[in-house]
């Protein structure tokens, strides 16, 4: 754990409260700087077809011709930059492996460009259990940032709207069980931060009561962490009696089941995000429900229909110079349609709702829905790398094994400290055992679910 975040944590809320309001100005200056970006990006929502392939080709041959030249894994395919003038860059990309997070982790020094400056780095996780470290130039990172924002904005949003996070903000300490108040406000950005962590029926009525009270034009948060909300907030009549413009949704699947629930309650309409945490591609959902690619950020193989997809979708950069990923598998099925245009205007490459897998939540003996956003964390922050991969199964009521595909020696390093985030992510109410294994369970699609739960799998639609 980071020295602030244990600084943070050991805070009396009077000061944790400070601390977030004064992220809150620095938010202010983010936003500032994602409006003046996507200002710039508007124009790349009219393009025709022709010049978007264009506009893709031209970056990819960038990329390429960088790669080429200073990226030690990429120095082999040198000699293809000499057909950049008579060949299109979706042909030269053809001829370039497949990559994928356990690929690049054999020996990632070998993916770095050796001209690194003004960069920062990242680990991701996400839902498959493996970590990633990449590393990428920190204007990179403010476009993924500028991006996702570009779905609120979409969604109506105005300077001076109150919008409620239920996403994976740390903003009052695990070792609180049951907090007075799981949320915090941010009053310079205007920002009601809920914890998703501290879900329960009591701190949902709370939230909910909150809610009532300020009144935010939007709701954003994890699918699964929703879906526990609604259904509190359902149990104990909870009445929607303000205009609620959006609920706004990411990292996870909204399946069916969810999505009615939500509608239900909160009597609005849904906005779905996607995004990696790589950076690397991202679309946003409009106002007639369509994923709408960034289209600058990425180009995912079959989005114009010149390159047959691949199955998990293959990605490239178009723009991390830093650690540019080629042909890499996020783990996904995306579903791009080369043909389909929207009623909304915007002409930019239409996918279909991402089908990710279908995590279980944990439940506490207690009754306490822990989210597979909330799990993750555990791994996230406490910077476990050397994992292969990860599993956590609910296998009793009161049982979570945690199974680590690793070495023995990787295993031992990091048994102990994930057990204590674990107990901490599990409030102390389950017994936790982290084992190690040759072998992670896939499903018939040949994909890993992160959270499987087995005792209570039958209530998990």
């Amino acid at each position: 754990m980071s020295l602030v975040k244990s600084l943070y944590d050991a805070s009396p809320r009077p000061l944790r409260v400070l601390y977030t309001n004064a992220y809150g100005v620095a938010n202010i200056r983010r936003f500032r700087k994602w409006n003046r970006l996507l200002d710039s990006l508007a124009y790349t929502e009219s393009l025709s077809r022709e010049q978007q392939i264009r506009y893709v080709d031209q970056r990819l041959k960038e990329i390429l011709s960088h790669a080429f030249t200073q990226v030690p894994f990429y120095a082999r395919f040198a000699s293809l930059a000499k057909d950049f003038h008579s060949r299109s860059a979706f042909d030269i990309l053809r001829e370039l492996p497949i990559t994928s997070k356990e690929f690049i982790n054999r020996d990632p020094e070998a993916f770095l460009a050796a001209d690194r400056r003004n960069v920062t780095v990242s680990r991701t996780s996400g839902t498959t259990g493996t970590p990633f470290t990449i590393v990428m130039d920190k204007d990179v990172f403010l476009l993924g940032d500028a991006l996702w924002w570009r779905r609120t904005r979409w969604a109506g949003y105005r300077p001076g709207d109150w919008i409620a996070r239920l996403v994976g903000d740390p903003i009052v300490p695990l070792h609180e069980k049951n907090p007075r108040k799981p949320w915090i406000i941010s009053y310079p950005d205007r920002r009601i931060y809920l914890s998703t962590f501290h879900l329960n029926p009591d701190t949902a009525r709370s939230m909910g009561a909150l809610l009532r009270r300020r009144k935010p034009r939007f709701l954003m948060g994890y699918p699964s962490s929703l879906e526990i909300l609604s259904g509190y907030l359902k149990d104990s009549d909870f009445v929607m009696d303000w205009d609620l413009r959006n609920v706004l949704f990411s990292s996870e699947p909204m399946h069916p089941h969810r999505e009615a629930l939500v509608k239900e309650v909160f009597r609005t309409e849904i906005r779905g995000l996607y995004g990696s945490g790589e950076k690397l591609v991202s679309a946003a959902q409009c106002q007639e429900g369509t994923y709408h690619l960034s289209l600058v950020d990425g180009y995912i193989e079959g989005q114009f229909g010149i390159m047959d997809p691949v199955e998990p979708a293959a990605v490239t950069t178009l723009v991390n110079r830093a650690m540019p990923l080629i042909r890499y598998q996020i783990g996904d099925m995306i579903e791009t349609t080369p043909d389909q245009t929207c009623s909304c205007g915007r002409t930019l490459p239409i996918m279909s709702p991402v089908i990710t897998k279908h995590e279980d939540w944990i439940i506490t003996p207690s009754g306490r829905r822990i989210a597979p956003s909330a799990v993750v964390w555990a791994f996230i922050h406490q910077d476990i790398a050397d994992i292969h991969k990860g599993q956590v199964v609910q296998e009793e009521a009161d049982l979570v094994r945690v199974y680590l595909n690793t070495d023995e020696t990787t295993f031992a390093r990091y048994r102990d400290v994930l057990k204590t985030s674990m107990d901490k992510v599990f409030f102390g109410e389950m017994r936790v055992e982290i084992v190690r294994t040759e072998k992670i369970e896939v499903t018939r699609a040949g994909k890993s679910r992160f959270i499987m739960n087995r005792y209570h799998g039958s209530q998990n639609p």
